[in-house]
């Protein structure tokens, strides 16, 4: 389980991965990243009674490598018999995932956010894949973000996300403060997983309390990067 003993943070894990990645390549520790979170999706729809094949998944991706490994795991649920699409919630994305997740499901698998075609992708899943920030992630999501992952937490459908859920700031154990001009009665904007695959150990929002709340069961995937400096 993870503790505070062993959290990381992003400075130190930015450092191991820059080791790591003299001597294997990134697209090796993605590929390794994806499985783990692709058999988390497959995990969680096996414990909802949801069966994998023809599942319909959406991945809501963004434009880093957590978006990558968002849409890699989505090509890999796609060979498996699952109906995987993607929203790219920001003006770019993972070219190598999209590539991928497009060959395993189809042309056009992956779309633009763009209204209503990004929220009816995400209403018409039955697993949402959260791929948006990561660790790098500041607190609260933009708009074009929030369109998405906020109507997928408002409707309970089961989410997994990959390294923290997105809207949490990776270093912090408190939760994103909402906007001055909120809404009071509007929920903050931060994702609420089932279940969170983090990379290598633990993060600090995965761990302390209230951020923690969010993530749902942390799942730690050894991908290879090696903690020792």
């Amino acid at each position: 389980m993870a503790t505070s003993e062993n959290i990381v943070t992003v400075d130190e894990i930015r450092a191991a991965e820059a080791r790591t990645m003299r001597d294997v390549p990134e697209d090796v520790l993605m590929d390794r990243a994806a499985a783990a979170v692709a058999d988390a999706a497959a995990g969680l729809a096996a414990e909802r009674g949801l069966p994998l094949e023809g599942l319909r998944v959406c991945v809501v991706a963004g434009p880093g490598n957590n978006g990558g490994d968002a849409l890699l795991a989505g090509a890999l649920l796609a060979r498996r018999g699952a109906r995987v699409v993607g929203v790219a919630a920001s003006e770019r994305a993972h070219a190598r995932g999209v590539r991928l997740l497009e060959e395993a499901a189809g042309a056009g698998a992956v779309s633009g956010v763009a209204f209503p075609l990004g929220r009816e992708r995400v209403l018409d899943s039955q697993l949402v894949i959260d791929g948006f920030s990561g660790i790098g992630g500041r607190a609260g999501l933009p708009d074009a973000a929030w369109s998405l992952l906020g109507r997928a937490v408002s409707v309970g459908l089961p989410i997994v996300a990959v390294d923290v859920p997105s809207g949490l700031a990776a270093d912090s154990a408190e939760l994103p403060a909402p906007a001055p001009d909120a809404d009071p009665d509007a929920p903050p904007r931060h994702v609420v997983a089932d279940v969170t695959v983090t990379f290598t150990a633990p993060k600090r929002c995965l761990v302390e309390r209230p951020a923690a709340d969010a993530a749902g069961r942390v799942v730690i995937a050894d991908v290879g990067i090696g903690l020792a400096g």
